[in-house]
């Protein structure tokens, strides 16, 4: 299969993607509608990574004064990077750099290895299948949550305007694949137990659960519990500063050239709010939301967040 013509740059650079290395699968909605996926592993993948990266992650050295940002798609990735790399630089500054050239799925450990400390290094996988080394140094882990309506609703955007995956359904249409898992690093049920079942077993590694809702609610406080998750010297003035720099509407503008860019356009920022998903809901689609979350995520630590009654 030939590489994608579609136009996809990060700071000007074309991202070439050779879908000729990729194990490509078409994932079809219940109205016929097709979505594309690259499938590594046995899971789900946006055709924008080359599997040759994909496949050195787990070996990826890591250091114990690195933070581990691990997040489902459009739970706040972003956001979290640059606020850590404030704290981290100490100073209220756009970080002049794509997240991309810290994320596993898009550098491999000799660029990383030449990045200075502390790092941050971030991905989509799973906890679990997280590099070796991170386990076994005890890096400091943060992981994001985020309502899974909105969640669902902002992927589906990203694919649409990614074009990679050349997403032909409806919002409807779309949902009931990602319902099933038939998405992105296959579900986001299935990452969240899949990172509870990893903090059970790793108890002796430091995490903090960054919950999207809440920060957007306060985000000086949100600031302030990182800087302290991160050992740093509590600085309420500097947080105050990070916390309006990192809003919505200055990211939009102060990353746009950081930015994955299609046709020129920047397609990683979008609205940052909490549901809107309200617009796209169907009251069936609603009560299928709730039966399946139930099915999924009853009795895990997070399923109080966004269950019937939250």
């Amino acid at each position: 299969m030939a590489t994608s013509q579609h136009i996809l740059t990060i700071e000007g650079q074309a991202h070439n993607v050779d879908e000729g290395e990729m194990d490509i699968k078409m994932e079809t909605d219940k109205f016929g509608k097709t979505i594309k996926y690259m499938v590594f592993r046995g899971r789900h993948y946006i055709p924008a990574y080359a599997p040759s990266i994909l496949e050195q992650i787990e070996n990826v050295s890591m250091r114990p004064d690195d933070i581990f940002l691990c997040a489902f798609p459009r739970t706040g990735t972003h956001w979290v990077f640059e606020m850590v790399n404030m704290l981290l630089g100490g100073k209220a500054e756009t970080i002049q750099q794509f997240k991309g050239k810290q994320q596993l799925e898009f550098v491999d450990d000799e660029r990383l290895s030449k990045l200075p400390s502390p790092r941050l290094v971030n991905t989509h996988f799973r906890l679990s299948d997280a590099p070796l080394a991170m386990k076994e140094k005890k890096c400091k882990v943060i992981y994001n949550l985020r309502d899974p309506r909105d969640v669902a609703v902002s992927v589906y955007h990203a694919y649409i305007d990614l074009k990679v995956s050349e997403c032909e359904c409806s919002f409807e249409g779309f949902w009931y694949l990602f319902l099933e898992g038939k998405v992105e690093v296959d579900g986001l049920f299935h990452h969240w137990l899949d990172a509870e079942e990893f903090l059970k077993k790793n108890p002796d590694i430091p995490v903090y659960l960054n919950i999207y809702e809440e920060t957007l609610k306060n985000p000086l406080v949100a600031v302030q519990r990182l800087s302290d998750f991160l050992g740093l010297p509590r600085n309420d003035d500097l947080c105050q500063a990070i916390a309006d720099k990192c809003h919505i509407s200055h990211m939009r503008k102060d990353k746009d050239k950081y930015s994955f860019q299609v046709h020129g356009k920047n397609v990683l920022y979008r609205k940052g709010i909490v549901g809107d998903w309200k617009n796209y809901f169907t009251d069936q689609m609603l009560d299928d939301y709730y039966q399946v979350y139930e099915e999924k995520m009853a009795g895990s630590r997070f399923y109080n967040l966004y269950g019937r009654n939250a």
